[in-house]
């Protein structure tokens, strides 16, 4: 009703997205295809032009060199990343039980 996805949201990910940090967007998972079609097409203009990128993480999931560098890529591109709260909170548990595994020393090591 207010405006939040169709105007407050490009209008602040084009003002902080200077590619000197993440822009990213957690909206619900309802709002997710809205949110990502109405960016789109905000940032789809040439003088505007922004990717939009949607960011799906689950608890099984790995946290790989390539995740790491599609985020890298994403700053360099002043891409918009759309996710939902419930992939964040998974990204963030994996994190923390990756940390753990570090401390503990229970990580596998690599064998070469």
């Amino acid at each position: 009703g207010e405006g939040k996805t169709t105007v407050i949201a490009p209008m602040l990910a084009l003002l902080i997205g200077d590619g000197s940090m993440l822009v990213t967007q957690i909206v619900p998972t309802p709002l997710l295809r809205f949110s990502h079609a109405t960016l789109r097409s905000a940032f789809s203009a040439p003088p505007l032009h922004k990717p939009v990128w949607t960011f799906r993480f689950d608890r099984r999931a790995s946290v790989t060199i390539e995740l790491l560098d599609k985020v890298r890529a994403a700053v360099t591109e002043r891409a918009v990343l759309l996710s939902t709260p419930a992939a964040v909170k998974a990204f963030l548990l994996k994190l923390l039980e990756l940390l753990h595994l570090l401390d503990t020393g229970q990580y596998p090591k690599r064998t070469r």
